[in-house]
């Protein structure tokens, strides 16, 4: 515990000491002076809970040492108590207020009356200590406070910057298709350019839901078995051609080291060397990225060394902290939320890693090294978990090929409230042949089963009356046990675990991607003449 300072001022030898021994004890620590001269040197030097004052020395009084501290900023408030032998004059007793005393003591002392009005001033020191430090800490949270405010005030408006600039392209490149009588190489133009700009949109959304679910601590990893080599394959295969239309080279180096089957989240582990891997990429113009990799145990380490702009020291040091971004001209140029770095390292992290700033200077380029752990598996293969906590239902293999045979005349329902979604699906599956009734309630869809069993149901969650997982619930009761997918804008794994709880079969998330759409349509619906093996 801090101790409260005390000063003492008696140009007496005798009388500091009667004080002294009268008020000793682990919380004090005691100043002396004999005199005013002594006495402000230490009110300069030292921070006092209270000054004992002797009224009568020579060349400057007690009184006239009182008026001195009060002129003193710092000791302004300085709590005064007189000692004097001038028992009841009331003018010492009146100049002595006047001065700025709080109390006089008269001799002789009283030992218990002088210890209990020192006790005084030692808990409201201490009281006056907390409370300065409790409004020191306030003041730090409102600073902190105000600048994450101000960070992500600019964050949003950077958000709006970058989710109008594909926005714009979708839209304009709609109404430019809109036009009709375009040349098909025209046409094609416009289609490859709203579908660029909304997985640009779809990328960005991906990042703030991330970062929402770190945020309240709730990213999960789904923790399946895997090969690093084949991961790094795909990835390669992914940036090289971003690579080549740069001019840069890529390099990755060392999957030999990583051969063999592995237990982590390749998913996770994949999203984070893509993000740092194509931001090396994105940030060079020339020269080459450079991957090695390599293994400690189970601790996998990533070395992603490009020559591109490189960072700043001032830059290094903001690199990771989120709702900022190392340069806004840097983003102007290249584009990008400022999140992927945040992402990735807490995703890192969440794998028993990190990704650190090793090296960087302007113009020199970066190296980073991204760490995270996996255990290598050395006896028999261990099953792939899926998000369902139910065992998923039998399924046969699916070519990857668009043969939409298998869902010629099947009948299959739409339930979704949103028109445009409902006109979407039914043009994707029109080319399949498939018989498709579209509904917008779940109401609706829980009536028809009374009527008909379609093959498959594509139910929508998010709508107004009965939802989807109502609609899904009832139409389970009603004995109906034809697949049921999902289809949802929540991504959160509570959310499409809900759904997998309610009776459906799949989810899938919006926007719905067609491939996947046929892929899972193929998935459930094999062909009429074919059943499951059980």
């Amino acid at each position: 515990m801090d101790k409260t300072n005390i000063l003492i001022v008696d140009d007496l030898q005798e009388n500091i000491d009667a004080l002294v021994n009268l008020l000793q004890s682990d919380g004090l620590r005691i100043f002396t002076a004999h005199n005013a001269e002594e006495a402000l040197d230490l009110l300069l030097d030292q921070e006092f809970a209270l000054a004992l004052l002797d009224v009568h020395m020579p060349r400057i009084s007690g009184f006239e040492l009182a008026r001195l501290i009060r002129g003193v900023k710092k000791h302004r408030h300085l709590p005064i108590i007189f000692v004097t032998a001038h028992q009841r004059d009331q003018e010492v007793i009146f100049e002595g207020y006047d001065s700025g005393a709080v109390d006089l003591l008269f001799k002789p002392l009283d030992p218990h009356a002088v210890r209990s009005k020192v006790r005084v001033f030692m808990q409201l020191d201490r009281q006056s200590k907390q409370l300065k430090s409790q409004m020191e800490e306030l003041e730090r949270l409102r600073r902190d406070a105000d600048a994450a405010n101000l960070a992500k005030g600019r964050f949003l408006a950077n958000m709006s910057h970058e989710i109008r600039t594909p926005l714009a392209a979708v839209l304009g490149f709609a109404d430019v298709l809109a036009q009709g009588q375009l040349p098909e190489e025209d046409r094609q133009e416009c289609v490859a350019s709203i579908h660029r700009n909304g997985q640009l949109l779809l990328r960005l959304i991906d990042d703030i839901l991330d970062f929402s679910k770190i945020e309240a601590q709730v990213l999960e990893m789904d923790m399946v078995e895997f090969s690093f080599e084949e991961l790094l394959r795909d990835i390669e295969s992914s940036l090289s051609l971003k690579a080549r239309e740069k001019g840069v080279e890529l390099k990755i180096t060392g999957a030999e080291h990583l051969s063999g089957r592995y237990v982590s989240d390749p998913s996770r582990i994949k999203q984070i060397l893509l993000n740092i891997i194509g931001n090396a990429i994105k940030f060079t113009s020339r020269g080459g990225v450079y991957v090695s990799v390599s293994r400690d145990n189970d601790e996998i380490t990533a070395r992603v060394r490009d020559t591109g702009v490189g960072l700043s020291q001032d830059q290094s040091r903001r690199l990771f902290q989120p709702f900022s971004q190392a340069d806004t001209s840097t983003r102007r140029r290249f584009g990008g939320s400022g999140l992927g770095l945040v992402i990735s390292r807490q995703i890192a992290k969440a794998l028993g890693g990190d990704v650190l700033l090793e090296d960087s200077s302007p113009d020199q380029g970066s190296t980073f090294l991204v760490k995270f752990r996996a255990d290598r598996v050395s006896s028999s293969p261990m099953p792939q978990t899926m998000i369902a906590e139910k065992p998923p239902a039998p399924v046969r293999p699916v070519s990857n090929s668009q043969d939409l045979s298998a869902l010629k005349d099947r009948h299959i329902v739409v339930v979704d409230d949103v028109s445009d979604n409902r006109v979407l699906i039914e043009r994707f599956l029109k080319p399949s042949g498939a018989r498709v009734q579209t509904l917008e309630s779940g109401e609706e869809a829980v009536r028809l089963i009374d009527e008909k069993i379609p093959d498959l149901i594509l139910m929508d969650i998010q709508m107004p009356g009965m939802d989807g997982y109502e609609a899904t619930e009832k139409i389970r009761s009603l004995g109906f046990k034809n697949p049921i997918i999902a289809l949802t804008a929540h991504a959160m794994r509570d959310d499409i675990q809900k759904c997998l709880a309610s009776g459906c079969d799949r989810v899938l998330t919006k926007p719905i991607n067609r491939h996947d759409l046929f892929h899972t349509l193929k998935e459930f619906l094999p062909p009429v003449h074919e059943e499951f093996s059980t």
